[in-house]
């Protein structure tokens, strides 16, 4: 009977033992992927699209219209329009234009808009942008969806 327990109790304190091992092991483990998160040195900045899917399309047609211009995407209007004062300034400081259309002269021909949904009630907002570019003498053209080729050549070059 000595036998059987002692048997018995070498069996539950090695089984303990394993569970007991398994336990600082997966502890240990999990204590590594905590500590490795808190000291790895965070990403501070990542990438972005310059341009969204449905201006991607309007670029595109854009360039097939107008093969013998040049196309610039999300020009600031600070590279646009400038004044002295820098109150006014800062009304267009962070304001960026979707399309500007050059001539081989690398001159503005036009200014393309494109309204997406995030435009509704912002409608007012819009025309104080336009009135700005407007002022300095350029031809700003808005559209609500990808026009054609044809519609494109009709508004900006007529």
């Amino acid at each position: 009977m000595g036998l059987f327990l002692y048997q018995d109790l070498t069996v539950f304190y090695s089984s303990q033992a394993t569970f007991f091992l398994i336990g600082c092991i997966a502890t240990l483990a999990l204590l590594t992927l905590v500590f490795q998160q808190l000291f790895k040195p965070r990403q501070k900045f990542f990438p972005k699209r310059v341009i969204t899917q449905f201006e991607s399309k309007m670029f595109i047609r854009l360039k097939e219209t107008f093969p013998q211009h040049h196309i610039l995407a999300q020009v600031a209007f600070s590279a646009l329009i400038t004044n002295n004062n820098f109150k006014i300034r800062n009304k267009f400081n962070r304001k960026v234009t979707d399309f500007v259309l050059l001539n081989q002269k690398l001159e503005v021909v036009a200014i393309i808009e494109l309204d997406d949904p995030s435009h509704i009630g912002k409608e007012q907002e819009d025309a104080e942008r336009d009135a700005m570019l407007n002022e300095a003498g350029y031809q700003v053209y808005r559209y609500t969806d990808i026009p054609s080729s044809n519609h494109l050549r009709k508004d900006i070059l007529n």
